[in-house]
């Protein structure tokens, strides 16, 4: 189940347009991953003009972001520690670079799921989606000359190695702010025996 507080999936639902159309599949996650990735420093396919770029990549979160709420296949952590550029409960267009910092979202999301998708296995771990993120923002920094504070933290942490434990940190912090706000998770009921006659 994607691990999304509430207020969060409701922004993620009213800046996915296209919500109301059908499920989307591992599939078309998966192409829409590889579309965004091509896509979102600006245009790698030569072909393409930045608008359709920027085009082609808004297309391709939207896939993305919907996966994400819909799909049991994966859970995605949006969380203050996980995407601390991104205060969902603030909403992102109150916040200085607020279009680039949604792209850069995109990017977390989109670095969370493919990696899930490729193991098979959930994991609410921020490190694959802040790695996927990293590669967008240095490109954003390089062409727009962008600088947000707590991406250059993490950005610090994986230039000197530590951002797989600070990682590991962050999802054990957010684990434990949800177990305080929700309560320690329901153990599954154990299977009743049948009385013997």
């Amino acid at each position: 189940m994607p691990r999304f507080p509430l207020r969060a999936a409701a922004a993620l639902a009213l800046a996915c347009p296209a919500f109301a159309l059908g499920a989307v599949t591992r599939a078309q996650a998966l192409e829409a991953i590889q579309t965004f990735e091509a896509n979102a420093v600006g245009g790698v396919a030569a072909s393409k003009s930045p608008e359709e770029s920027n085009a082609a990549a808004a297309r391709a979160s939207n896939l993305i972001m919907r996966f994400a709420v819909e799909s049991d296949e994966v859970v995605v952590d949006l969380g203050p520690d996980s995407v601390p550029w991104c205060d969902v409960k603030k909403g992102l267009s109150e916040q200085t670079n607020a279009g680039q910092r949604g792209l850069l979202l995109a990017a977390y999301v989109c670095g969370c799921i493919k990696a899930q998708l490729q193991s098979g296995k959930q994991d609410p771990n921020p490190l694959d989606g802040w790695v996927a993120m990293l590669r967008v923002y240095r490109a954003m920094r390089i062409r727009e000359g962008t600088k947000i504070p707590e991406i250059e933290a993490l950005l610090a942490r994986q230039m000197n190695g530590s951002l797989d434990a600070y990682a590991a940190s962050a999802l054990t912090r957010s684990t434990e702010r949800l177990r305080a706000r929700y309560g320690a998770p329901a153990k599954p009921d154990s299977p009743t025996l049948a009385s013997q006659p």
